[in-house]
């Protein structure tokens, strides 16, 4: 009880006094009410003994703000803390000060796309960095971040102890590395993550670092979003469960190692102790490590072990850390699902028993200890945890999320059995790294591993990919009030309570029913389970075959946000796709929900980020037949990347010249334009020289012609069309309104997301209303789906 006192106080440290002191008045009277008159004074100078340590430490975190001063344009000194995060306008990076005024000053470093860090700089080495200051505002104001949305950035950053932001100008290494216990954790890190991705393609290794270290920066944001939609998004966050299995995993080798009980604590706790830090030391991380901590030395003393106190105990300690972390969406969920697992997992794990029981007849008669009772029991016991930190964490996700994943359920079901095997082998990888620096064959041994460890991380991304895209996956369930999510946190456990009641009204029916399925044949009870695994085979195999292709030849302006995917689809199975827009769209994930399995043609129409950008990944999640490379020679590495992955993946190109006639299946694509280029670099603008083509199918004909504007598209020999994708994303074009004479379009899309531009212009809309062109944008329509039947075209809009 105490420690829940201490822990109110340290919740309420970052507000002003009243809430304490009203809580502590509060807690004298309950423990009045209870003639607790010990607790009674403990209580209430616990409650404001946490307040103000807690206020004491937000002060102390807070002294480093006071000496970042906005717009100030700054050179310093600086170790890189974290990898640069990819986002749309460049990177993120967080970085700590190591000199001068803003010593020791934590900083996010602000990369944007025209600027990169030098060379092989990773985590721990020393950067000159220059660029304007810029503060975080106090809760009041605006967000630091210009990003338009409701979310809170600038709290997101005093979470993190983060005292401004560097808007990077320019960035030199300096050759010196962090020292300390930090250069020594840096050294450990890196071989950890060389020893993970050993043995493994690059998509699978980024995937294994986020479960075992939580560096998911190399995770593209198709994959995430894929592991958020299914309700998988944990795993890729170290946590408890992380902690868990690194004890299950080493205790075995403990005790054939002849360690007795003291020692195997004393080496778990200092194993645990190397790992948080190593894994980033997150807010449920430090959770886990303070709970395991309590645990083990409980187990290593032979005292009872609470775990209710261990987990106040975490609360404590990680709100002594940084009082703020209460905020922390990720501190919430890690702290409700504990809360669950307390609560409900054991009626549950013992009602899937008796279930299981009755079923099977395994754990109702059988040895104890036997092979069949432990597996029973494992399983009972993972179905348990996963159900009732899902029902726990639901509230909170609807309340900070505005919905909560459906899918989440079965999908953490079915990936049960290999998240054990993935986290293990993962684990041991990064031992053998750690070894490696002495016994030089562990490095060895650790790539032999990295094949095998690619089994449970693929079936994992997998069933994250296929869960997203399940219809009705996703419950829009706005619970933007805190009385929301306590109303449903009150819901919950009234139904825990109902169950549990009905559970018990029920039992000795439920006893008398498995009786009666015991006594039939064994014949009877294994084919009735046979048909129910069949069932059950047969509902998956349906969910991971995803949505079947069109019946109709079918368009899609595919909405991108700001840049360019047209899917062209033939009922014969046809699939054609000009551009991939840029790498944050996602467009991997939309031709899956479009039906696509594979792609007979991929058009890279020319080297821009948001046309070519997301290109790579469909690359890497389809097969090709053939890529028209429209690169013209550019030397840009993103687009030099599309190119390295089709090669990886043995993907046929051919580089595009006008005239030029592809047969894609029944589709046919005409390419008018670039001619070839002459000898030279490339132009320095790549737009005039984008592939122009004519794609005809079935009685259609489209114009697909990127950012190549009038001045391009009037010399060349343009036919009649049927539709059209406006060029440059409706860009001003005074040459729009000959283009539209020539081609006639009955259908006219503008793909086009928020932008700086002013795209699509107000001159092109109003040129394209003159010429009577009925025009869809997927900044407002979202995707633009144009079908036709018996010659017939209908057009339909996702929003």
């Amino acid at each position: 009880m105490g420690a829940a006192c201490a822990a109110g106080g340290l919740a309420l440290s970052d507000a002003s006094a009243e809430p304490a002191l009203a809580a502590a008045a509060c807690a004298a009277a309950v423990f009045a009410a209870l003639r607790a008159p010990l607790l009674g004074a403990l209580g209430p100078a616990l409650i404001l003994l946490g307040f103000f340590v807690g206020a004491a430490r937000l002060a102390a975190i807070d002294v480093p703000a006071a000496k970042v001063r906005d717009e100030e344009h700054v050179t310093i000194r600086a170790h890189l803390l974290t990898r640069p995060r990819p986002s749309e306008f460049g990177a993120t990076a967080e970085i700590r000060a190591a000199g001068g005024k803003l010593g020791g000053v934590r900083l996010l470093l602000r990369i944007p796309r025209w600027s990169r860090l030098p060379p092989g700089t990773d985590v721990g080495a020393e950067l000159a960095v220059a660029g304007p200051l810029r503060a975080v505002e106090d809760e009041s104001g605006a967000a630091a971040s210009s990003d338009e949305s409701s979310f809170d950035f600038a709290a997101y950053l005093r979470r993190r102890g983060i005292a401004g932001e560097l808007l990077l100008d320019r960035a030199r290494a300096t050759g010196r590395r962090r020292a300390g216990v930090g250069g020594v954790l840096d050294r450990m890190r890196r071989r950890a993550e060389r020893a993970v991705a050993a043995g493994m393609p690059a998509g699978d290794a980024a995937l294994l670092r986020g479960m075992v270290l939580g560096q998911d920066e190399a995770v593209t944001e198709t994959v995430r979003e894929d592991f958020r939609a299914s309700g998988l998004a944990h795993l890729l966050a170290v946590s408890g469960q992380n902690v868990m299995l690194l004890a299950a995993l080493a205790l075995p080798f403990l005790a054939i190692a002849g360690l007795g009980p003291r020692a195997r604590g004393l080496a778990l706790l200092c194993l645990i102790a190397a790992y948080v830090p190593l894994a980033g030391a997150g807010p449920s991380l430090q959770r886990a490590g303070v709970m395991g901590v309590a645990g083990i030395a409980a187990m290593t003393l032979s005292r009872p072990a609470s775990r209710w106190y261990a987990l106040l105990l975490a609360v404590v300690v990680t709100l002594l850390i940084n009082p703020r972390a209460i905020g922390d969406p990720g501190w919430q969920l890690s702290f409700a699902a504990v809360v669950g697992i307390l609560t409900l997992a054991p009626p549950l794990q013992r009602f899937l028993a008796r279930t299981l029981a009755a079923a099977t007849g395994i754990g109702a008669g059988t040895a104890a200890g036997a092979s069949p009772e432990r597996l029973t029991r494992g399983l009972t016991e993972g179905a348990a945890i996963t159900i009732a930190a899902t029902l726990t964490t639901a509230p909170l996700l609807a309340h900070h999320f505005d919905s909560v994943p459906v899918a989440g359920l079965p999908a953490n079901l079915l990936a049960l059995p290999a998240v054990a095997p993935a986290m293990w082998l993962g684990m041991v990888k990064i031992g053998l790294g750690q070894l490696a620096a002495a016994v030089p064959p562990a490095d060895a041994l650790a790539q032999l591993l990295g094949p095998l460890a690619r089994i449970p991380v693929a079936y994992l991304a997998t069933l994250a990919e296929r869960f997203a895209d399940q219809p009705g996956g996703q419950l829009a369930l706005p619970f933007r009030a805190p009385a929301a999510v306590l109303a449903a946190y009150v819901i919950l456990a009234a139904g825990a309570a109902a169950a549990g009641r009905v559970g018990r009204t029920l039992g000795p029916r439920s006893n008398e029913a498995g009786a009666w399925w015991r006594r039939r044949p064994r014949t009877q009870r294994l084919a009735a389970v046979l048909v129910a695994l069949a069932g059950l085979a047969l509902v998956a195999a349906r969910l991971a075959s995803g949505p079947a292709p069109p019946d109709s030849l079918t368009v899609r302006f595919l909405d991108v946000g700001q840049g360019d995917a047209t899917l062209i689809q033939h009922p014969d199975g046809t699939a054609v796709l000009f551009d991939g827009g840029p790498p944050e769209a996602g467009t991997a994930r939309l031709l899956r929900r479009a039906g696509v399995r594979r792609l007979t043609l991929v058009v890279a129409t020319h080297a821009s980020r948001d046309h070519h950008g997301g290109l790579p990944e469909v690359l890497s999640r389809f097969p090709v037949d053939l890529l028209l490379d429209g690169g013209d020679g550019t030397r840009d590495p993103g687009f030099r990347a599309v190119l390295a992955e089709a090669a990886r993946h043995g993907v046929r190109r051919v580089r595009a010249a006008a005239p030029m006639t592809i047969k894609a299946g029944a589709i046919t694509v005409a390419v008018l334009s670039p001619p070839p280029r002459p000898p030279g670099p490339p132009p320095e603008d790549p737009n005039p020289r984008a592939v122009v083509a004519v794609v005809s199918a079935r009685g259609l004909d489209l114009l697909l012609s990127a950012d190549a504007e009038s001045d391009a598209l009037l010399p060349l020999d343009l036919p009649d069309v049927d539709a059209m994708k406006v060029p440059h994303h409706g860009s001003a074009d005074p040459g729009l309104p000959q283009v539209l004479e020539r081609v006639r379009p009955e259908v006219a899309a503008i793909e086009v997301g928020p932008n700086t531009y002013g795209h699509p212009t107000a001159s092109t809309l109003a040129t394209l209303a003159r010429a009577r062109v009925p025009t869809y944008r997927t900044d407002r329509d979202g995707t633009v789906t144009m079908s036709i039947d018996d010659g017939e075209a209908t057009v339909e809009t996702e929003h």
